[in-house]
């Protein structure tokens, strides 16, 4: 029987359909359930204590990388067991919400099971990312890395518009139903495949680690050492730093908007869900055209291009005040974005459908940019840690949306994240030479 590491057909299909299980629940956490929340009388401060505990989690996922590298079951492979368990676990995370008898009561508890998840499925992230850097041949990487990225988007449509439409039809506890069965169904492939030949299938089969797993990773004292020597330079403290300032802006916009688009401007929960939904295709050609843009004009430049149209788009909207509660009628029956189907609102469906572009195109941008700054000597650790400080910029824009909002309208709140994005994350690029690691620690090769 063919292994992932046998075959490449194989192994590709299964890293997608295991960054499809990551978006799954990302897209119903991040776009299906905020409307919900806000329509049933939630407030901003609970949507973003929800939103922000969801977010958590990712910021300290890089705990996992020397975790999974030093520990497991490698009789089954060196990456298969973890990913076995996280994606056992998201799946039962995901199933005990359904035990909540009413989730709008519930907040705490329903919190907390979402950051619970959320572990798991940062685990299976790290785990599933240091599988295909096993796995994956120098010229495979580049269209894995882009189909990857790709599928977990499209896992967001399906969390996002596929389960908001179950939700509006059948309810919660349904989608809760829905999405439960099919990450165990996604856990077929990590269960029924091997990693290398020879290894067990399940851990009372027969079978034993292959050589390939048996290499041996650096002490977690000569680890450090050498983390500490490549956060040393002043390219990769400002590239932590804009980690940690680049997403504080779309951070306190994803909660507060929730509820500015079901209570202020009249929208369904479902129309909000599905427009997001829709708006993830867009997220997707943003990141293709972003990663290939990069690869041509230097990833610098098109994360400044992505922070300044996301600056530009947002100060264009609170300016436009006036204009967004107008509507026009489509010659279809289209979504039903006001309450009365086949109307529109142009300036919030345009704001939904741009942000998704830039913001994918600035992120693809930041991926690169942080690679080029990593050490390649401790560059899986230190790559991962610059997501962990982008994921904790958009917990701390979650956390500070209830705060920001009760101090400012809606048209300030715009205006704040306009300034937010267009002053700290642009200044700080200019310290950022994407060269410096390399010209100044070496290739990391001794």
């Amino acid at each position: 029987m063919p292994t992932l590491a046998t075959s490449p057909r194989l192994r590709l299909v299964t890293l997608c359909v295991l960054y499809l299980a990551q978006g799954i629940p990302w897209g119903f956490v991040a776009i299906a359930l905020p409307p919900w929340l806000a329509e049933h009388g939630l407030s901003s401060s609970d949507v973003g204590s929800v939103l922000a505990l969801a977010t958590l989690p990712w910021t300290f996922k890089w705990a996992a990388g020397p975790v999974i590298d030093t520990l497991g079951f490698r009789a089954m492979g060196r990456r298969r067991p973890w990913i076995l368990l996280a994606q056992g676990m998201m799946a039962l995370t995901i199933g005990a919400m359904i035990l909540i008898p009413d989730l709008t009561q519930g907040i705490t508890a329903l919190g907390w099971m979402i950051f619970v998840h959320n572990c798991f499925n940062a685990l299976q992230d790290v785990s599933v990312d240091a599988l295909a850097v096993d796995l994956l041949t120098e010229k495979e990487r580049g269209t894995a890395n882009g189909l990857m990225y790709g599928s977990k988007y499209v896992g967001g449509w399906v969390g996002g518009a596929g389960l908001a439409t179950v939700m509006a039809g059948s309810g919660m506890r349904t989608a809760l139903v829905v999405q439960t069965a099919a990450l165990l169904g996604i856990m077929a492939f990590p269960l029924l495949l091997r990693e290398r030949e020879g290894e067990r299938l399940l851990p009372w089969s027969a079978g034993k680690a292959s050589q390939a797993t048996q290499a041996v990773a650096s002490s977690a004292a000569s680890l450090f050492r050498d983390l500490l020597k490549a956060f040393s330079l002043r390219t990769t403290l400002a590239a932590v730093a804009l980690a940690l300032t680049a997403y504080l802006g779309a951070g306190v916009l994803s909660v507060v908007g929730a509820v500015f688009f079901t209570k202020d401007l009249g929208w369904a929960a479902e129309a909000k869900a599905q427009w997001d939904g829709w708006a993830v295709w867009l997220g997707l050609l943003g990141s293709v055209a972003g990663g290939w843009l990069a690869d041509r004009f230097g990833a610098k430049r098109i994360v400044a291009a992505g922070t300044l149209g996301l600056a530009a788009v947002w100060l264009v909207f609170a300016l436009l005040e006036p204009y967004w509660t107008f509507a026009v009628a489509l010659p279809w029956r289209a979504a039903d974005a006001v309450g009365s189907a086949g109307m529109i609102q142009p300036l919030p469906v345009a704001l939904i459908l741009l942000e998704p572009l830039l913001q994918s195109t600035m992120s693809v941008g930041l991926f690169a940019m942080f690679m080029a700054v990593s050490w390649p000597r401790v560059a899986a650790t230190q790559f991962t840690a610059y997501m962990a400080m982008m994921n904790l910029s958009t917990t701390v824009g979650h956390w500070i949306a209830g705060p920001l909002d009760e101090a400012l309208d809606y048209q300030g709140l715009y205006l704040a994240a306009a300034l937010l994005q267009a002053t700290a994350p642009l200044a700080l690029l200019w310290w950022i030479d994407p060269a410096q690691t390399r010209r100044e620690l070496g290739d990391g090769s001794a």
